[in-house]
């Protein structure tokens, strides 16, 4: 995914991806596509509607919409809803075009199109304004990240836009809102309990091998070279503290999706367990560095590897944290990387 800005799933798409191809093209907004978009608008609704709150007041929505384009990065969400979603933007966070392997099956088997990237911040992730209005939704849902083109996105079906800044940590209100709009607050009630169980089940396993020691997530920025981002809140952060219940170590930021920092930073990190992400899954050149070396955790062999495509696209979003935590618990007790 890109790298990062201000929070870890949008920034790092900032500017490590270059992949474009024909197929997800950037959205297209002026002259021709204009008008590829007004004449592909979908013919009024003739079933029941409902009114709603979004991030930008009250809308009306269609109450049982069948050709939902999801471009928020609620793929997940929908998928546990069973809503009828038509065309999606939960692309992987680094190239911004191909799907990521836990949904591949769910969108080969249901014909899913994909129309750009949800974050909105890759090289490829502007959404194809006319491949969704040739598809032809009844309804679509957008997110902060485009409110460049809300009105554009108005102009092809009734548009709702799912409360969250821009950091995805909130993926909980995000769901529990969806279920609201649809009438299946029940539903989401109870995947988040299942969600919760299994979370406490795998946080009594870990604490099993590892009792209160500590833990710091790190992950190496490969947009800028040299610097680092520590999580607390923010994805596998939010997944090791919060639903884990592991200890985070001294250095470990409090009350924020996590800090960018340099590897000085590192002595001020005592932990006897840290998970470190990078593009390749390796330590690379920071294993080179003196004050890593240095590191309780990676004396003692208690470093576990992982890809940040992955946990950026898995960790920030229902089924994908379900999956992800998991492989995270299993690293832990297995003394393994992330696989």
């Amino acid at each position: 995914m890109k790298k990062k800005i201000t929070i870890p799933i949008i920034i790092m798409m900032a500017a490590a991806l270059t992949a474009c191809s024909s197929s997800a093209n950037p959205s297209q907004t002026s002259g021709q596509a204009a008008a590829s978009i007004a004449d592909t608008k979908p013919e009024a609704q003739h079933g029941d509607t409902v009114t709603v709150e979004d991030m930008k007041g009250t809308v009306e929505i269609p109450a049982h919409p069948q050709r939902i384009a999801d471009v928020s990065g609620l793929a997940d969400e929908l998928i546990i809803l069973d809503m009828p979603f038509i065309a999606s933007a939960n692309t992987s966070m680094f190239d911004g075009i191909t799907v990521p392997d836990y949904l591949q099956e769910y969108f080969t088997q249901n014909n899913i199109e994909t129309v750009g990237n949800y974050s909105g911040a890759s090289a490829s992730g502007d959404l194809n304004l006319e491949k969704i209005a040739e598809l032809k939704p009844d309804l679509i849902i957008m997110n902060i990240r485009h409110d460049k083109v809300y009105e554009q996105l108005k102009a092809i079906a009734p548009t709702v836009m799912i409360t969250d800044d821009i950091s995805y940590v909130n993926w909980r209100g995000r769901f529990q809102q969806l279920g609201q709009w649809f009438g299946k607050e029940e539903v989401v009630t109870q995947w988040l309990s299942d969600y919760d169980a299994k979370a406490a089940e795998l946080s009594a396993k870990v604490k099993e091998v590892v009792g209160n020691e500590t833990f710091a997530v790190l992950e190496a920025n490969s947009v800028h070279f040299g610097s680092y981002y520590v999580y607390r809140t923010g994805g596998p952060g939010e997944l090791i503290y919060d639903e884990l219940k592991l200890a985070p170590s001294s250095g470990v930021p409090e009350d924020v999706w996590g800090e960018v920092v340099d590897a000085e930073y590192f002595s001020k990190i005592d932990a006897d367990h840290i998970f470190f992400f990078s593009d390749d899954g390796e330590v690379g050149d920071t294993g080179k560095s003196p004050v890593w070396q240095n590191l309780k955790a990676v004396k003692n062999g208690n470093v576990y590897y992982g890809k940040n495509e992955a946990q950026y696209n898995m960790a920030y979003t229902a089924n994908g944290k379900l999956l992800y935590i998991e492989k995270l618990a299993n690293a832990i007790i297995n003394q393994s990387n992330v696989e």
